[in-house]
């Protein structure tokens, strides 16, 4: 059996002080175990691939975020809106996305966000708070995390907490993506992070399901000072008018709250809600 995928799309980017605009059409063949993939010149039967107002989008977001944090805080600065269009086993569809990786930096700390939005408000409230950052602590007793962050470790969590993988759209091979629970069984669907990469069995856009009482003064931590590697997290935490550094253990959740998920670019992707350990 032949599998044959093609994807086509555009992209505006802004990546520490230069602006780029890429298109790129290419295709993935895979027969007989063998996996090949291509730049193409075919596009997709229903491409129209464009960024409306993107390039305006991205400049905008990108000068409005560098007004509010002081650019000497500024690590690292991606920001990304696209559409691609995507063929394979017979199905065409289209995906719009927006991206956003910032790196803040108050030596030695250094503060992680990644965004599915132009959202500024997360950015300056990392960037405000970690300006203030003091000494290293234990970790409280309980401590919540938002949802920037309680999304990036429920990939590590999939079999450990009550979760669902939430529906709509198609997946790597074009199979619908159906909402299920998440379970230690082979995924049913399968996630293609580009057309050169072959596509793996995954649980799709996953979020935990919402159990316990939330202690709205428990302290919040509220960014990843450090990529998640298993379910020890180093965060920052704000308690009160004190910010610190802190390094907790995810793995025993007490709450997810019951609030509306947000979608972020975790793995396959994740919902993130307030959660707390």
């Amino acid at each position: 059996m032949t599998e044959v995928y093609r994807k086509s799309g555009r992209v505006v980017r802004y990546e520490n002080g230069t602006f780029l605009s890429v298109s790129e059409t290419g295709e993935a063949v895979e027969e007989g175990g063998v996996f090949q993939a291509r730049p193409s010149a075919e596009v997709p039967a229903q491409t129209g691939v464009s960024v409306p107002h993107a390039a305006a989008d991205v400049e905008g977001y990108v000068a409005q975020t560098l007004l509010s944090v002081r650019s000497g805080r500024i690590e690292r600065f991606i920001a990304s809106a696209g559409t691609a269009t995507h063929e394979t086993n017979g199905i065409t569809w289209t995906e719009e996305s927006r991206r956003v990786h910032i790196s803040l930096v108050n030596s030695p700390l250094r503060a992680l966000i990644d965004l599915a939005s132009f959202d500024r408000e997360i950015v300056q409230t990392v960037a405000h708070a970690l300006a203030r950052a003091g000494d290293e602590r234990n970790a409280p007793k309980r401590i919540r995390l938002a949802p920037n962050v309680s999304a990036a470790i429920l990939p590590p969590l999939i079999g450990e907490l009550a979760m669902e993988q939430t529906g709509g759209g198609f997946d790597g091979r074009g199979q619908a993506i159906e909402t299920r629970v998440v379970t230690h069984d082979a995924p049913p669907n399968w996630y293609r992070p580009g057309y050169a990469v072959r596509p793996v069995r995954a649980w799709l856009n996953i979020r935990a399901l919402p159990f316990g009482r939330i202690d709205p003064d428990a302290p919040l931590g509220i960014a990843l000072l450090e990529p998640v590697h298993g379910t020890m997290l180093r965060v920052l935490c704000v308690d009160g008018a004190d910010v610190f550094p802190t390094t907790v253990d995810a793995s025993h959740i007490a709450a997810v709250s019951r609030a509306a998920p947000v979608w972020y670019p975790y793995a396959a992707g994740s919902f993130g809600a307030e959660m707390m350990l």
